[in-house]
């Protein structure tokens, strides 16, 4: 038969090992087992002041721990007195009780981990920081719980670096440990090295690939980096394992950006079901639609969610507004587009003139006083907005601020203002008599546009001109089949080289390349290249007037070569840029009669191709509908080659 003390030893071991394992219930069953045998253990009244602690009850804790104190004074009983002190509002007793502990076990490294605790949580940091440091000290550069500890201390002291360098050495001693790993990789995050977290991340999943956290913020991460296909791969892990509105979301956003609508659709829609009143994931859905050519749609989306009580958070407000503007310019309606487009001031980086010039009202300037316009979106988009900076002129003297690959195209603007333009292609500005400062694509709505306003040629030397009558020799044709990869629907925007490899059997053409050199990379084999290695955009306009057509998807080149008034044929994708919408088309000259009529020149207007509003010289080959990019062009450059080989033919 087993003896009394026997029954108390195994009646203690497991009472902690219950309170260990959260289980209050039984811990106290447990230890209120030895006082029905011995009412003044102390190991039993220690064990039920753990107990009154870990249920909330730091009162009975305090009673419970004094007592065994006054049985047992010499005991190991003032840690869990100097908690309950802590919780129930008595710090100083606290601090006291706990150095009380240390003192009594100095060797003892829970003692001194209690002891960091509790210091730290009553703003004695330097006593906390020795406390660590001796806990490190006995438990050796070995001890992975305690290295983690001090890691989390130092974090929450601010030295992130130190706390970091812990973390690593934590990792070396257990590599394969997935929750400090995490613990790591979210350090980095908060410390913005995305290359370091994405490196511990790799390593997680690589060691434990059902790990859905470590699949979603990997998945996240490669998606900012523009890694579209490995981030869909990942997320479409994490969604599967644990399938979260934000993992879905993002899910969503990276195969919108590969042109899977559908797909993106579906992740979309998953992550508005587990989150309905996400206004974020609202926007990315509408967004979707309005990607995918359901323009109204994706518009009644964007005001549905501006009358939302309570409304979104102002970055989110500021996004649907903005993407409410593009729907409507898409519409055609320009007066409320224009005024919903300036909402991108409140989420777009600001340019450094906004700092030190107030914004221009539009209006009249003191005399002598000059207007500052700067750009902070694409160059496609900036030649495109051009057009407006001769009619700001006719209001006030202007000072362009353009980057430096735009600043001898932009010196040849039209100057028939009333005032004068001034190209700049730096940010100082003393000595230019600057009053007021605005965004060049803000100049529609402060010039009261709701119009497009009559074309003429606005950039070139000396503009665009159909060759020489009875040239001969083949068609000079300028090609740019892809746009910058970083743009996030270029995997739409785009054709690939096998897309236009048809081009390659169309006689009686010669293909110039219009992409830059540095991104001749997977070029057409059948082009030749003739800007120069450091060509800026003059260089690239002068090369247009020597063609006889460009050929472009919706990039830069489209929007140089239609200011030029070049002829321009351009790939568009479904539901694609809002200029190129169909609320602005036109009826070309002679387009709806076959032949060689329409632009001047060798080369005949397709009939099949409406013109647009923005550059009468421009002709839309459209994808007729939805489809994944890799089957999204064929149907494209056959029109394309057919409408090619109609104009080499003989007249």
């Amino acid at each position: 038969m087993m003896n009394a003390g026997y029954d108390r030893q195994n009646l203690l071991a497991q009472g902690h090992a219950a309170l260990h394992a959260g289980n209050v219930t039984a811990a106290r069953s447990q230890f209120a087992a030895i006082r029905a045998m011995q009412p003044d253990n102390p190991d039993a009244l220690h064990g039920l002041a753990c107990v009154g602690v870990a249920a909330g009850r730091a009162d009975l804790a305090i009673g419970l721990a004094g007592r065994a104190l006054q049985v047992a004074p010499r005991g190991p009983f003032h840690e869990v007195l100097a908690r309950a002190l802590l919780a129930q509002g008595h710090p100083q007793a606290a601090c006291a009780a706990i150095r009380l502990a240390c003192q009594r076990q100095p060797g003892h490294v829970p003692t001194y981990l209690a002891c960091a605790e509790i210091m730290e949580a009553t703003g004695a940091v330097q006593e906390a920081a020795r406390a660590f440091a001796q806990a490190a000290r006995l438990a050796g550069c070995g001890n992975v719980p305690v290295r983690r500890l001090h890691a989390g201390f130092l974090w929450r002291r601010g030295r992130r670096a130190a706390a970091i360098a812990q973390m690593r050495h934590v990792m070396n001693l257990a590599p394969r440990d997935a929750v400090m790993a995490h613990e790591l990789a979210e350090m980095l995050l908060a410390h913005d090295d995305r290359a370091g977290a994405e490196t511990v991340l790799r390593m997680i999943v690589a060691h434990h690939p059902a790990d859905a956290r470590a699949c979603a913020l990997l998945g996240a991460l490669v998606f900012a980096r523009g890694r579209m296909g490995d981030a869909a791969g990942l997320l479409r892990r994490a969604v599967a394992r644990m399938p979260e509105a934000e993992s879905c979301n993002n899910l969503g956003l990276a195969l919108m950006a590969l042109g899977d609508m559908a797909g993106a659709d579906a992740a979309l829609c998953a992550a508005l079901r587990l989150a309905p009143d996400d206004a974020r994931i609202a926007l990315n859905h509408a967004t979707g639609l309005f990607e995918g050519g359901a323009v109204r749609a994706a518009c009644a989306r964007y005001e549905a969610m501006l009358g939302r009580e309570p409304g979104p958070d102002g970055d989110t407000l500021a996004r649907t507004r903005f993407n409410l503007g593009v729907g409507l310019l898409a519409r055609g309606d320009l007066a409320r587009g224009w005024a919903l487009w300036e909402s991108r001031l409140a989420f777009m980086p600001p340019h450094p003139a906004t700092t030190c010039l107030p914004q221009w009202d539009g209006r009249a300037l003191p005399a002598g006083r000059r207007l500052l316009m700067h750009m902070g979106q694409g160059l496609g988009d900036g030649v495109h907005f051009l057009r407006y900076v001769p009619l700001a002129a006719c209001r006030v003297p202007v000072v362009l601020r353009v980057p430096a690959v735009m600043g001898r195209l932009a010196a040849t603007l039209d100057q028939a203002g009333d005032h004068g333009i001034e190209i700049i292609t730096h940010d100082e500005y003393d000595g230019l008599d600057i009053a007021a400062q605005c965004d060049l694509f803000s100049l529609p709505f402060l010039l009261r546009m709701h119009a497009v306003p009559a074309f003429a040629p606005y950039l070139g030397e000396g503009r665009w001109q159909p060759p020489e009558e009875g040239r001969a020799g083949p068609l000079r044709i300028g090609l740019c089949h892809a746009g910058n990869a970083a743009y996030r629907f270029d995997a739409r925007r785009s054709a690939s080289v096998a897309d236009m490899a048809p081009l390659g059997d169309v006689a009686g053409v010669t293909f110039i390349s219009l992409r830059p050199a540095d991104a001749q990379a997977g070029s057409l084999p059948f082009m030749r290249h003739e800007l120069p290695p450091d060509a800026d955009l003059l260089d690239t306009a002068r090369l247009i007037a020597s063609l006889d057509l460009v050929i472009s998807v919706d990039t830069l080149v489209a929007h140089l070569a239609g200011a030029m008034g070049c002829p321009v044929w351009l790939l568009s994708r479904f539901g694609g840029d809002w200029r190129w919408s169909a609320a602005f088309d036109v009826q070309a000259p002679g387009c709806a009669v076959a032949g060689r009529a329409g632009v001047p020149g060798r080369v005949p207007s397709p009939a099949h191709a409406p013109a647009s509003q923005w550059y009468p010289t421009l002709r839309q080959f459209r994808q007729a509908r939805l489809a994944p990019p890799a089957r999204a062009w064929g149907a494209v450059v056959a029109r394309l080659c057919a409408a090619l080989r109609f104009a080499c033919s003989p007249s």
